[in-house]
């Protein structure tokens, strides 16, 4: 999602710059960050797969694995001690990022992560 008003304030500023403008656009305070700013952002809704290996037990067919994962009383939540776990460091390897789409106010609101409109500029 984007936001139509991208108004440098002093966040914009850092010590290696000038103090009364965007350090990436060089617009003043009080202006527009120029289009190509990196400070302005947008939302946008991603899919994050990790493949990785675990045991289950050795009579479950595909369909109860799954059920256990997606259905069951299993919590999510238990796949972030699952990684952290794990030997070898880097998760990159076995993570595949795809961009879905541009983030809607509904997304927005639903995940609560970030809005683009509570960005600072």
């Amino acid at each position: 999602m984007k936001r139509e008003d991208w108004i440098v304030t002093e966040y914009a500023a850092r010590p290696a710059g000038k103090p009364d403008r965007c350090f990436y656009c060089h617009s003043l305070i009080g202006e527009s960050h120029t289009s190509e700013c990196v400070i302005r952002s947008r939302t946008v809704v991603m899919d994050f797969t990790v493949r990785m290996v675990i045991n289950v037990p050795e009579h479950w067919k595909d369909e109860d694995i799954e059920f256990r994962y997606n259905k069951g009383s299993w919590c999510a939540d238990n796949l972030i001690e699952m990684i952290v776990r794990g030997e070898g460091g880097c998760l990159c390897p076995h993570v595949e990022a795809t961009f879905i789409r541009e983030a809607t106010p509904e997304d927005e609101e639903k995940w609560g992560l970030v809005r683009v409109d509570d960005l600072q500029s």
